[in-house]
């Protein structure tokens, strides 16, 4: 009597003639179990190798992935770490302060990334972000001068610590443009050259003060900067406090100046001659 050839996995490959474990497949899917048996066209059990490969493929791809991803895009910075970075550091910065909710901020931001990754493994230029909804960041971007979202600005030598506006275009092209057009090497201690004669004088200067001298010099000018924010808030807070009581004393008054207006008004109209036709 005939027997019907048993179909061929597609998993299994044939080989020479010996008894062999094999993988029987379910009709509802991939149930595997062990079994032995004479078949006249004896297989190999390939399906564990395959698996082995695909899955070394796919955490190659997922550390490759990684690499990338902590690679990508520009430097957050917070208060903790601005300074360092970006007055610092030596380096001219191209920073962008954002929150995470504006609209603007998220249509810029694959330019903006792309930007930090052209310049990663610059040692001269540092793109960054700063997230000023972030509580570490808060008061910073109130000392930078952060008004909107985003606020993009720039740092180099030749700029106030608070830094200089950008207001240029904010696609990939532009702002790569202006990159290397303004954010190269400056006047500074490690770029002598870059610099003038007074430049290069008062470097001189501070250049032979101690560390310690060079701190104390730092922590003056920091304290006068503080103390010019405080001004500005009590002159804020006093303008507001002013703008209110104007507003409720015009608010007050404007019904009781209609009220005069009305009745003076009325007043003209009783005096006038009564005109008679003739």
């Amino acid at each position: 009597r005939s027997r019907r050839p048993r179909r061929r996995g597609f998993w299994e490959a044939p080989t020479g003639g010996h008894r062999n474990p094999r993988c029987v497949e379910s009709t509802r899917g991939f149930f595997f179990r062990l079994a032995t048996t004479k078949v006249t066209t004896p297989r190999t059990f390939l399906f564990p190798h395959v698996s082995l490969l695909m899955k070394l493929h796919f955490v190659a791809i997922s550390l490759a992935g990684l690499v990338l991803g902590a690679q990508a895009g520009a430097v957050d910075l917070t208060a903790n770490t601005f300074d360092s970075e970006v007055l610092e550091s030596g380096k001219a910065a191209f920073v962008k302060f954002f929150a995470p909710w504006c609209g603007h901020c998220k249509s810029m931001a694959g330019a903006w990334d792309k930007l930090g990754d052209e310049y990663a493994s610059s040692n001269t230029v540092v793109i960054a972000d700063v997230d000023c909804t972030n509580e570490l960041s808060k008061e910073l971007c109130q000392k930078i001068g952060v008004r909107g979202y985003p606020t993009i600005k720039y740092f180099t030598g030749e700029t106030a610590a608070t830094g200089d506006a950008y207001s240029g275009g904010r696609d990939y092209d532009a702002l790569s443009a202006w990159a290397k057009d303004n954010l190269g090497p400056s006047c500074g201690p490690e770029n002598m050259d870059l610099c003038d004669h007074m430049q290069k004088a008062a470097i001189e200067a501070k250049q032979k003060l101690s560390e310690t001298q060079l701190d104390a010099e730092i922590e003056a000018v920091e304290a006068e900067i503080k103390d010019a924010d405080a001004t500005l808030k009590v002159m804020q807070s006093t303008y507001e406090e002013g703008k209110k009581t104007r507003d409720d004393t015009v608010a007050a008054k404007n019904a009781y100046i209609t009220l005069l207006r009305s009745v003076k008004r009325a007043k003209a109209a009783e005096t006038e001659p009564t005109k008679t036709e003739l």
